[in-house]
């Protein structure tokens, strides 16, 4: 590997500052990353000091600081290495919630080893050797590696670690005289190693924090201490076992193994309390709401956030919306009219419309009135709380659409139109423009307004606009097709046309079976023929375990396993991983949570008939509909509550899994 230094002279008015500018070159590409810059800066720093000449690490206007230097380097997306990086920054971007547009990622061709960059312009940059370095530890745990280093690049994207270079870029535009102006006064070179080192440490605990939020095993990382001294092996060519290391490649040793070392130290808090947040995901995705917001509130005490403060948000109206249920059916019983029990974009729930009206057949009618009073005003309790946390979370990240979203079908759950409209129509629309989701809650305003027919119409608009593949929509397809069916047949209804809504179901079975979807294909059926259970191909024949093992087991544990304390309000839990499978025990040992994360153990599969790796659509046909189908941002789960199994799905396979108490 070649050094390239050389020098950029500015003259600012009564003094001179000499710029020292540094490169990496290797044969066919060069590294443009803060990373590079820091290992330029490891290799000359001695020298420069002894020189003592004021100097600073400034990138030129470079034209590698640019996408369209590298395109003429960059694989063909059709290569199987672009698609699985490609994959795995798909899901980490789930997590991308900045107003500055999202990175794109290319993969390149490069003899220069496994390296990652980030460019000033905000694209990424992979080389191909990078990602066969991750894989070569196996491909399930090949994608966690990768999701740390992309996230890693995203981190220092989001931080915007890389302000200098877009400022030195903007500049060079300039006249020599705003030049001068725009320098005057600019420190660029004080500290300059130090501030490198600490956001090449930040951007390793935010990647591994925005890895655990979309799903990925930070534990992977952080257990593993060869990983980074690998990682610099490839970038530098080198063996950093061999004896006749040259100084400059056993120095880029001695970082790599520094670093792996306070990886390990000081990121595994950061790996135990991700915990928190995947033990508040399982409650939440078990039906838990209550539980979950205590798991997300202890988290989001260290780590807070958009995302956390609008799980939050989302574990009090989910409650809500539960005990909206219990109000229609206590309506049925009644001998109420039953208002529209409306579906919005967040969980997909299997269980048919319809309330239970036999439920209450023999109690006394005041009793039900005691108690729909109590219902409802506990339900406005949640709401309001819910739309809390959704206007926190707006304040803290306005640019994110998702949240005004909620914050409006949290408005349509307690009949508030003026707040609907005032949210969508007021800020929504001016900041987004209307999308297919905001046209399907405007006809739901309409409904709770009165204007059942109007709101018909406009559904039915929708309907053909799904039908003809012409939506736009910033939630997932499925999700969003679900709910206009939905909430067309449940208005059908409310009005006594059975058969109109029958029509609808029809119609979205025919469209899902079009498409493909069979969890969708299959809930219209049971929508159309409620007294029929969906059909089984296969059944379980005994309860899933983990490696053997089911809630309130107790755990015995070797020295073999490794493990670490997590505490909760003050009760300490263990955290113990075994072979891709994770375990959370109480202090007496009994496990209160165990989740399934790769496929390494010959015992990780359930009950020999769903495997970490099969199709999506796989789980239907052994164990049916789901109770609850959830897009979170992890992925997308799928809960049974007969087995107290929840599935992960993430890009169209099944990822894992986890056991909850039903």
């Amino acid at each position: 590997m070649s050094l390239y230094i050389y020098e950029t002279i500015i003259y600012e008015p009564g003094m001179m500052i000499k710029l020292i500018i540094c490169h990496m070159k290797q044969l066919v590409i060069r590294l443009p990353s803060a990373a590079a810059l820091l290992a330029c800066a490891l290799f000359y720093a001695s020298a420069v000091q002894a020189e003592g000449t004021n100097t600073s690490l400034v990138p030129p206007t470079d034209p590698t600081q640019s996408i369209t230097y590298w395109k003429k380097y960059t694989l063909n997306d059709d290569s199987e290495l672009v698609k699985q990086s490609q994959q795995v920054f798909t899901v980490l971007l789930r997590a991308w919630d900045q107003s500055r547009i999202e990175p794109g990622l290319y993969v390149v061709e490069s003899d220069s080893g496994a390296w990652a960059a980030s460019l000033a312009d905000g694209n990424i940059l992979l080389s191909k050797q990078a990602i066969e370095t991750c894989f070569s530890f196996g491909k399930q745990r090949g994608e966690h590696l990768l999701a740390f280093v992309l996230a890693h690049e995203l981190a220092h994207q989001r931080a915007d670690d890389l302000w200098h270079q877009r400022f030195f870029r903007m500049i060079g535009t300039q006249s020599a005289e705003s030049q001068k102006k725009m320098l005057a006064g600019l420190e660029l070179d004080a500290g300059l190693l130090t501030q490198l080192e600490q956001k090449e440490a930040q951007a390793d605990h935010d990647g591994l924090v925005l890895m655990s939020s979309v799903g990925f095993d930070a534990y992977q990382i952080i257990n593993d201490k060869d990983f980074f001294t690998l990682w610099v092996e490839n970038i530098w060519q080198q063996n950093c076992a061999a004896n006749n290391t040259a100084k400059s490649n056993h120095d880029a040793c001695k970082q790599a193994q520094a670093r792996a070392l306070r990886t390990q130290t000081q990121l595994e808090t950061v790996a135990t309390q991700s915990m928190l947040y995947e033990l508040g995901l399982q409650a939440f995705v078990a039906g838990n709401y209550q539980q979950a917001r205590e798991y997300f509130t202890i988290y989001g005490r260290d780590y807070p956030g958009r995302a956390i403060i609008s799980a939050i948000g989302l574990s009090y109206f989910a409650q809500a919306q539960a005990i909206q249920k219990q109000l229609a059916e206590l309506a049925v019983a009644e001998g109420s009219k039953q208002q529209a029990d409306f579906y919005y974009p967040m969980i997909l729930d299997a269980h048919a419309n319809g309330a239970a009206a036999a439920q209450s057949s023999n109690s006394k009618r005041a009793d039900l009135k005691g108690l729909t009073s109590r219902l409802q005003k506990q339900k406005l309790t949640l709401v309001n709380q819910s739309i809390s946390q959704f206007e926190k979370a707006i304040r803290l990240a306005p640019d994110y659409q998702q949240t005004y979203l909620l914050l409006a079908s949290a408005h349509l759950l307690t009949n508030n139109s003026y707040r609907v409209r005032g949210v969508l129509q007021g800020q929504y629309v001016p900041m987004f423009g209307k999308d297919s989701v905001v046209e399907m809650l405007l006809a739901l305003t309409d409904a709770i307004e009165g204007n059942s027919d109007l709101s018909i119409k406009k559904l039915k608009a929708l309907v053909k606009t799904l039908n003809a593949n012409t939506a736009v929509s910033p939630i997932a397809e499925n999700i969003l097709r679900y709910s206009v069916f939905y909430n067309l047949a449940e208005l059908y209804e409310t009005i006594d046309k059975a058969e109109e809504a029958k029509k609808v179901w029809l119609d979205l079975a025919q469209l899902s079976k079009k498409k493909g979807d069979t969890l969708l294909f299959r809930l219209a059926l049971t929508h159309i023929s409620q007294n029929k259970q969906p059909v089984i191909t296969q059944k379980l024949q005994e309860a899933p375990a983990i490696n053997g093992h089911r809630l309130g087991d107790t755990v015995h544990l070797t020295k073999t396993l490794d493990r670490s304390d997590l505490w909760i309000d003050g009760d300490r839990y263990q955290i113990v991983l075994d072979n891709g499978s994770r375990y959370i025990t109480d202090i007496k040992g009994a496990l209160i949570s165990a989740w399934q994360t790769d496929s390494n153990s010959k015992k990780s599969h359930i009950n020999n008939k769903l495997h970490i790796g099969d199709p999506a659509d796989r789980p239907f046909k052994i164990l049916g509909i789901p109770d609850r189908r959830l897009n979170m941002t992890s992925g997308e789960y799928l809960a049974y509550d007969d087995y107290g199994l929840a599935l992960r799905i993430s890009n169209d396979q099944v990822k894992g899994w986890f056991l909850y108490d039903n």
